[in-house]
């Protein structure tokens, strides 16, 4: 995606990108960045080595979302909406108190998503546990959480409005920052944007995605960076040929796999690696993709030294 869909709005130590696509909730932006790539193009990394590189990328989404869409917002306004367990490895509540020194007040909510039989890609979401006593009244609310089907995103926004009702609260803003966020889940955040346009006028939905928004895979789960469908600012879609040239851009499992073993169950994450290089490494060798065998040998290695050493340690 190119020319005005795409418009660069900041630059710095990271670069933010506006996306004029209809498909999309209006606000909608591309953030890129170092801490960004350091967990996308790393995806063999897992635990205590993802979360503190996670920790690094809440800085950038705070920072970003302060300066472009909370301009002007009060800190006392802002609270978080926590998606069990994903959004907890967000850690935007550690970017907020070291931005503010302040406590960032949080509300909960755990949504499962069950597969729909008889489809490939389709999920329910269901409610499960849910939280709202910090709700403040005129909110500012940030979530943080990987988008795939955006079921999971819907659901615990959904929610929320009907917290808000009950409380007869207003509500300002809603920002999602999202690591990995699907082509399909920015679709579906529109959806929930215009339910939170139509219930509390004024109230604007934002969503910042890192890197791009993915192309979602038929089984509702992997995101993939080289697919006609994916949207990328150019500079990414450079990074991704540099890093993995097209066949590994193409045919990476997903740019984050299973967000949840990564952070909370490494040596699931390692093992899950694993089985992927063992399946990928003989098809990219037949095909002679030296670029990308030798890119998931290198994260392959990677992986085996980091296994050891948790195994080490248990």
């Amino acid at each position: 995606m190119k020319g005005k869909q795409i418009e660069l709005v900041r630059r710095g130590r990271y670069r933010m990108y506006r996306v004029a696509d209809r498909r999309f909730p209006l606000n909608t932006y591309i953030i890129c960045c170092n801490e960004a790539t350091d967990i996308l193009y790393r995806p063999d990394i897992a635990g205590k080595e993802l979360q503190a590189r996670m920790e690094r990328m809440a800085d950038v989404f705070m920072d970003a979302a302060w300066r472009t869409v909370l301009k002007g917002a009060r800190a006392a306004s802002v609270a978080e909406l926590v998606l069990l367990t994903g959004g907890l490895y967000y850690q935007l509540s550690t970017a907020f108190k070291k931005k503010f020194e302040l406590a960032l007040p949080q509300c909960f909510i755990g949504v499962k998503r069950r597969h729909v039989e008889g489809t490939e890609g389709g999920f329910i979401a269901l409610a499960t546990y849910e939280n709202f006593e910090a709700l403040p009244e005129g909110a500012d609310m940030i979530i943080g959480d990987t988008v795939a089907t955006g079921a999971t995103m819907q659901k615990s926004i959904y929610r929320m409005l009907d917290a808000l009702h009950e409380r007869k609260f207003r509500l300002k803003n809603i920002v999602i920052c999202s690591l990995a966020c699907s082509v399909t889940g920015a679709e579906i955040i529109k959806e929930a944007a215009e339910k939170v346009a139509a219930e509390f006028p004024g109230a604007r939905v934002h969503l910042i995605a890192a890197e791009a928004l993915f192309h979602l895979m038929p089984d509702g789960t992997d995101m993939r960076f080289l697919h006609q469908e994916a949207v990328m600012p150019d500079e990414a879609r450079e990074r991704v040929l540099k890093k993995y040239g097209k066949y590994l851009g193409r045919e990476m499992k997903c740019a984050v796999f299973d967000w949840g073993t990564r952070c909370k169950n490494p040596a699931g994450h390692y093992t899950e690696f694993l089985g992927f290089a063992h399946r990928f490494l003989p098809r990219a060798r037949a095909a002679g993709e030296k670029q990308a065998v030798e890119a998931v040998k290198r994260m392959e290695k990677e992986t085996r030294v980091a296994m050891a050493r948790l195994k080490r340690r248990l």
